[in-house]
């Protein structure tokens, strides 16, 4: 039922957050008495209450009528990032009814099991690519549908369920992955001190204590690799959250002079721009770089592949590479592995497993988080 699906492309517009409108609506109807009712007849008027509905604005824009928190007992999440952030806030996945198979790929197997024990019950069968089959997802009967852009609407044009778009056109990490946990702690009413900003400003500190000694001069050099088919590479360039990364662990990104994310490069360019460090987000695993053995590739002449720095992505409650629940994780690991000397790998295991307390009510055994960081193995 669950098939693996390829790749995630991030895209879209709106940048600014607003907040709900909070409102509650209720409809009676009944029995009216005549004007001059018989005063012997005692007249109870039939009450049918309509469901409560609050009207809120979601990330790109669009006012949306949805139900009451109490109201909402069957989501559908097309958005891959987006189930990360919702088994952070609402905890209880039982209601989720469907789900993109890329948010069940993307994602550590034992943090799967144990944060969405019903993941094998979630259909994922109602969409081709980003594509909805409005027939399917009725038959899902949800409440609310869950989506990253217009391009995810798809099929749903006819589909009178409420639909929340959480697209932004700032590609910055930080920014969308806070705005996500608030609108989303929104739709579920969910209020508790472990908000995804206070996490952020807790890794923010700890990195700009770590980064304080590495000047302009002193940072190392690196490139994200989007995709490696092993006929095309292409590269994450300014305004993507890829680069987005590379600057604020401290790194300069060779491929900021190509703007977007996706742009096709040549070996030849990348022979150029001979990087110290370089992160894989998807495709080909880091090892087939490292052992050199991606066919009509020679990585063995840049510096990334001569030090061994070249770096899969992990993968947690998804993938680091994206912005997500586990995003403010993302930074302190990047820098780390940037600069070993700044953070220590003790230190920061410590840290993941308390991160992993406060945001899912886990603590991952040293093996699984061997395997959330070593996503290929």
């Amino acid at each position: 039922m669950k098939k693996v699906s390829i790749v995630l492309s991030l895209i879209c517009m709106v940048l600014s957050l607003s907040l709900v409108l909070s409102g509650c609506s209720t409809n009676k109807s009944g029995q009216q008495p005549s004007s001059t009712p018989d005063a012997s007849v005692h007249v109870s008027p039939q009450v049918s209450a309509k469901p409560s509905t609050r009207t809120i604005t979601d990330l790109a824009g669009n006012t949306v009528e949805i139900p009451a928190a109490s109201e909402i007992n069957k989501v559908v999440i097309v958005a891959p990032p987006l189930l990360a952030t919702y088994a952070s806030v609402v905890k209880d996945t039982s209601k989720i009814v469907g789900v993109h198979t890329i948010a069940l790929s993307q994602v550590n197997k034992d943090l799967l099991n144990t944060i969405v024990p019903n993941w094998e019950s979630i259909n994922t069968s109602f969409l081709a690519g980003f594509t909805s089959n409005a027939e399917e997802v009725l038959k899902l009967d949800p409440d609310i549908i869950l989506v990253y852009g217009a391009f995810m609407k798809d099929g749903l044009e006819n589909v009178d369920i409420p639909i929340v778009d959480f697209c932004i056109s700032d590609q910055q990490n930080e920014s969308w992955s806070v705005q996500i946990d608030t609108l989303m702690r929104e739709i579920f009413d969910t209020n508790d001190n472990t908000t995804l900003q206070s996490e952020w400003d807790k890794a923010n500190e700890v990195v700009s204590t770590a980064l304080q000694s590495v000047d302009k001069c002193s940072k190392k050099t690196a490139v994200m690799i989007m995709s490696n088919t092993g006929d095309a590479i292409t590269v994450r360039g300014i305004g993507s959250y890829g680069d987005d990364w590379l600057v604020k662990t401290g790194l300069v990104n060779v491929a900021g002079e190509l703007k977007g994310d996706g742009v096709a490069v040549t070996m030849e360019q990348l022979y150029e721009w001979n990087p110290d460090i370089i992160y894989v987000f998807q495709g080909v695993g880091a090892a087939k770089y490292l052992e050199n053995s991606i066919g009509g590739q020679d990585w063995s002449e840049i510096n990334a592949f001569k030090d061994g720095k070249i770096y899969d992505m992990p993968y947690g409650m998804f993938n680091w590479g994206s912005p997500n629940a586990d995003s403010p994780l993302t930074l302190i690991w990047m820098t780390m592995k940037n600069y070993p000397d700044l953070i220590k790998n003790d230190y920061f295991i410590t840290y993941m497993k308390d991160y992993y307390q406060r945001q899912y009510g886990i603590t991952p055994t040293d093996k699984t988080i061997d395997l959330i960081l070593n996503p290929t193995r």
